[in-house]
């Protein structure tokens, strides 16, 4: 379909958590189409039902990155990440957690996120002011992350993008950004400077 069409983007829907289950499916699909990143997805629902920010963070080459097909450098640009969809927030696997920690989560982090509409007009000044911060160091869907912290009560990382970089953290602990970082925006539990 997409070789027909002359495609400039699409995205396909494997609905499986499995990292390893949907880079078989971009394989398969020659890198010709993004996927939505439900590997990604069930993190943040890992995240929500357990309350421990570790669940957002997996090993990669002897580091730790952001969870999801986003955690491998080969694979990012072809994630389309998300925290809900129209199939998912109608079942038992809707996000129950902290809606604009896991948009924090999801803008601040590499690849391409897909904001859900209901959170986005529940919620929409903030996540707006999210989306002002991506773009202003110019995050994209290659961006390296620095994981710089992780624990149960705390995710801090720093995303590098084409015109500076960002730092998200989330979590209840305390937590002080460098002194040439200013703050871009906060809620409960989250922050992004830049």
């Amino acid at each position: 379909y997409n070789d027909a069409a002359g495609a400039y983007f699409s995205v396909g829907e494997y609905w499986d958590g499995s990292y390893d289950a949907l880079y078989a499916w971009l394989q398969k699909a020659s890198f010709k189409s993004t996927t939505f990143d439900f590997s990604f997805k069930y993190a943040l629902n890992n995240w929500a039902s357990t309350g421990n920010l570790t669940n957002l963070v997996w090993a990669y080459n002897g580091g730790n990155q952001p969870a999801g097909l986003i955690h491998n450098p080969a694979a990012k640009r072809y994630a389309a990440t998300f925290i809900d969809n129209h199939d998912t927030y109608r079942d038992t696997n809707k996000f129950t957690g902290d809606v604009l920690m896991a948009n924090a989560f999801m803008l601040s982090s590499p690849g391409i996120p897909c904001v859900f509409l209901p959170h986005w007009t529940q919620y929409k000044s903030q996540i707006q002011a999210m989306i002002a911060a991506r773009k202003a160091v110019g995050v994209h869907s290659e961006s390296a992350v620095t994981v710089n912290q992780s624990g149960a009560n705390i995710y801090v990382a720093t995303v590098t993008g084409k015109t500076g970089s960002l730092i998200v953290k989330l979590g209840s602990a305390s937590y002080t950004a460098p002194t040439d970082y200013t703050l871009a925006t906060s809620g409960n539990n989250y922050a992004i400077y830049i």
